[in-house]
């Protein structure tokens, strides 16, 4: 049996999150055991699936540090003691910035022979004063700790760019490894899209969702600024927004000072998405950067007309003619005003099987995560 080590700076209910759970029955227990690692536990969204996949929760840290500088510090010793004694046969890190790349060294003192570093994102997820100090730490780390690793993923060119050396990537040291999602679950289902809009109170409604955790990255103050633009134009628009977030309480506050509080609806985190994008008549996606874009896959294979910020998302993700790219440089009027004039002209159809031909299968990115566990040499990965 391997012994498998996963890490991922804080569980909450993310895409990167929601990718791992969703991978774990693809594997048998029997063959492949998980620790799942992490600093912060936010959520215990997926604990059942968790649970039924024989895998274990590790917490890092007891108690939340406030500040990265030390959270990142105190982190590296509570790893440090996880790696000596776990004694695991792979050691997947998923990094969204060069700093998370320290926490490998460890693998490589403790010699666990397959060392994965996995590029997820594409920029730093924080605004604010302290973004350029962090780019800095982000730059230096991913060249000091680089080296440490045995296999270099990532799920997006961009990704790539962002967390490897640009020699690595020229000499294929670096695979894109697609994120995977279950296409066929999100495939549109015109009943239970009128089932799940009666329970909202929708049937009327034209519905604008956006599915993302509440933060920077998510960019929700574009979305809403985008939404109280149709909401002008439009009476009868709604605003359902998934997910959590610290950012939420700032979205609320938001709403109120745009008049639309009465027409946005916070439905929270669920492992049900599928029937709340199906009940949707447009899907916004405004993110300042993203690694791939899961939720955008998913809204297209429920067969929603989809408008997305351009140029800071893997163009890759685009497998159907439903995406419409939109620059964050246009007002949110454009925005309002090409989602408003798409209204009723996309057929609401099924698109899983163009997913799944794209490549981002959970099947076939279980099937090479699995190779990559059990020691496969560079040139078969």
């Amino acid at each position: 049996m391997a012994n498998v080590f996963w890490y991922c700076e804080k569980w909450q209910p993310g895409g990167i999150q929601r990718v791992q759970v969703n991978l774990l029955p693809y594997f048998d227990p029997k063959e492949i055991q998980f620790d799942l690692a992490f600093s912060e536990d936010d959520t215990a969204l997926f604990d059942d699936k968790i649970r039924a996949a024989g895998a274990r929760k590790l917490l890092t840290l007891n108690k939340r540090c406030h500040g990265p500088g030390r959270r990142t510090l105190t982190n590296i010793f509570a790893l440090r003691k996880i790696m000596r004694e776990g004694h695991y046969d792979a050691a997947h890190f998923n990094a969204c910035h060069g700093v998370e790349m320290i926490y490998l060294f460890w693998a490589w003192m403790y010699r666990v022979p397959v060392r994965i570093v996995h590029a997820r994102n594409n920029n730093i997820g924080a605004g604010g004063k302290s973004r350029p100090v962090k780019v800095l730490a982000h730059q230096i780390c991913k060249r000091l700790f680089g080296w440490t690793a045995t296999v270099r993923l990532a799920n997006s060119e961009l990704s790539a760019a962002w967390l490897f050396r640009k020699s690595g990537i020229e000499k294929n040291r670096v695979r894109v490894l697609k994120n995977g999602i279950d296409a066929k679950a999100f495939a549109f289902d015109p009943v239970g899209r009128e089932q799940t809009r009666k329970a909202l109170g929708l049937e009327n409604a034209f519905v604008v969702g956006h599915v993302g955790h509440f933060s920077y990255q998510k960019n929700h103050e574009f979305l809403l600024s985008v939404f109280a633009e149709i909401a002008r134009r439009e009476p009868k628009a709604r605003l359902l927004l998934i997910g959590e977030g610290d950012g939420k309480a700032a979205v609320r506050e938001q709403a109120q000072k745009l008049n639309v509080s009465d027409k946005v609806f916070f439905y929270g985190a669920t492992e049900n998405v599928p029937p709340l994008l199906w009940a949707m008549d447009a899907f916004v996606f405004p993110s300042r950067f993203e690694g791939c874009g899961n939720a955008l896959l998913e809204a297209q294979a429920a067969g929603l007309p989809c408008f997305a910020s351009k140029g800071v998302i893997p163009q890759d993700v685009a497998v159907t003619p439903l995406v419409r790219w939109l620059a964050l440089s246009d007002y949110p009027a454009q925005w309002a005003e090409a989602i408003l004039a798409n209204r009723g002209k996309t057929p609401r159809l099924a698109h899983d099987a163009e997913i799944i031909q794209a490549g981002f299968d959970l099947a076939a990115m279980a099937n090479s995560l699995k190779r990559i566990y059990l020691g496969a040499s560079r040139a078969e990965i």
